[in-house]
């Protein structure tokens, strides 16, 4: 039946299963793909008819077809039929049959081939099944999962919108910066470029405006989605929820932790002042009786009084520090000029200061007044913490975004275990400290988005690094 041996070798060393035969498919030969296709030997397949492989409604609608290709109505036909491999499982391939003339005897054959869909549709459909289930967590979840363009306009928006009044078909192809409080808008934009520029994932928490105009507190996680090829953005997704009930109980907690210092520290302030008032009250009951007044007497009331004055001022600049003037700083003529403050003062105790200039001169943003304030405190600690001809030595020097401003002394140190406890009200290594000083410096360098951290270590000394970001 096969005359030609070309034919022959081209038929069998194929990749494409393929099936040959007269067009009554009496006898139909298959080639070595075709067995690999369904599992079955060479010669197996001769003993099965083209319905043996076949589903029945795919074998009716192939013969059908076939009789329009023999009757000569149509050229050629293809469609996706199903096949029984071997083994029991469905194969599905792409059937393309045409007719095929031998020039010489005028006789018609059947060529069949068949591409082979079947792990393709198994992908697909493992894929179509996983849409559905994320589609369905999508739709039913309590989160918002919104689907944006890279410019953050919305493509997909899940229902749970419905809480905060819109439904999704409200917000698709609607701009979300839109719904952002005007506060917090700058900083969601800006951890959004870091999604579309670096590919980052982030946590974003804004207020979002309702359908009804008022605002809720919303947390986002927002991460990019990119071409597996080419590494490009190409949409983002987030997942947002509702924290309206977490700030407020937060909220609630600053609160109770305000009330909790308050109380803390109005019996503080009424313990220190109690212990100057009896020395007071003790030497006016002697008065009262007509007892003398001792020159000495009147000494230790007033230093009494200063001493209680001295409390009160710390006690307010606590509780407000001043931050009046906003303007850029430059933090090398801020420390010289504190050192000009104290230098007088050292140098009567025998005490040195020693101040490394930077390379470059470090500016930061805020209060003078408050930071001056703040450097004074620091400085007076070291100086107070080292005996004669002991020294102070302050550098500073760019650390990342931070300006550092390090501040050394070789004084009695401070033990270990009581550091952590450094800045907290009326705790202090001195023997007449408030540490109301120490807390306010670290309030006022809070409010500069800074920070401050202590290292030391007994009987050789004590290291303060501040650092205040670069402006």
């Amino acid at each position: 039946m096969i005359n030609s041996a070309l034919f022959k070798e081209v038929f069998y060393q194929s990749r494409l299963p393929q099936v040959f035969g007269p067009i009554d498919l009496t006898t139909m030969v298959f080639n070595h793909a075709f067995t690999d296709f369904l599992g079955y030997s060479l010669e197996e397949l001769q003993h099965l008819s083209v319905k043996d492989l076949s589903q029945e409604e795919d074998f009716i609608k192939d013969y059908y077809l076939l009789t329009q290709l023999i009757e000569g109505k149509i050229k050629e036909y293809q469609f996706q039929k199903r096949f029984y491999h071997k083994n029991g499982d469905i194969m599905i391939g792409q059937l393309q049959v045409s007719l095929i003339k031998d020039e010489e005897t005028g006789q018609q054959y059947i060529l069949g081939q068949v591409f082979d869909l079947t792990e393709k549709i198994a992908i697909e459909q493992r894929k179509n099944e996983s849409e559905k289930k994320y589609r369905l967590l999508a739709e039913n979840s309590s989160d918002f999962i919104n689907l944006h363009a890279v410019d953050g306009t919305y493509v997909y928006v899940s229902p749970s919108i419905s809480s905060l009044g819109y439904c999704p078909d409200d917000l698709l192809g609607e701009d979300p910066f839109q719904y952002i409080h005007v506060n917090d808008l700058e900083e969601v934009k800006r951890l959004y470029g870091k999604v579309v520029n670096n590919g980052e994932s982030v946590l974003s928490t804004y207020r979002y405006k309702k359908k009804d105009g008022s605002y809720i507190w919303l947390e986002s996680t927002i991460k990019a989605v990119s071409d597996e090829q080419s590494g490009e953005v190409t949409q983002i997704i987030s997942v947002t929820r509702d924290i309206e009930q977490r700030m407020n109980t937060y909220e609630l907690l600053k609160k109770s932790e305000k009330l909790a210092v308050v109380g803390q520290m109005a019996a503080a302030v009424a313990h220190e002042i109690r212990n100057p008032l009896t020395p007071i009250k003790g030497f006016m009951q002697l008065l009262s009786t007509g007892g003398t007044l001792n020159p000495a007497y009147s000494t230790i009331v007033l230093n009494e009084i200063d001493r209680i004055d001295s409390i009160i001022t710390e006690f307010l600049t606590l509780a407000k520090p001043n931050m009046e003037k906003q303007e850029i700083i430059s933090i090398d003529h801020l420390i010289k000029s504190v050192i000009q403050l104290l230098l007088p003062q050292a140098m009567l105790k025998n005490k040195e200061i020693y101040f490394s200039i930077p390379d470059i001169n470090l500016t930061t943003f805020g209060d003078t007044n408050s930071l001056k304030q703040v450097f004074i405190n620091v400085i007076q600690n070291a100086l107070d913490a080292i005996e004669e001809k002991g020294n102070v030595h302050i550098k500073v020097y760019q650390d990342e975004q931070y300006a550092c401003i390090e501040i050394k002394d070789n004084g009695c140190g401070i033990p270990s275990d009581r550091i952590p406890n450094l800045g907290e009200p009326f705790y202090s290594t001195k023997e007449k400290g408030t540490g109301l000083g120490l807390m306010t410096s670290f309030k006022i360098i809070e409010q500069h988005e800074g920070k401050i951290n202590i290292e030391s270590e007994e009987a050789k000394g004590t290291t303060v690094y501040i650092y205040l970001p670069i402006k």
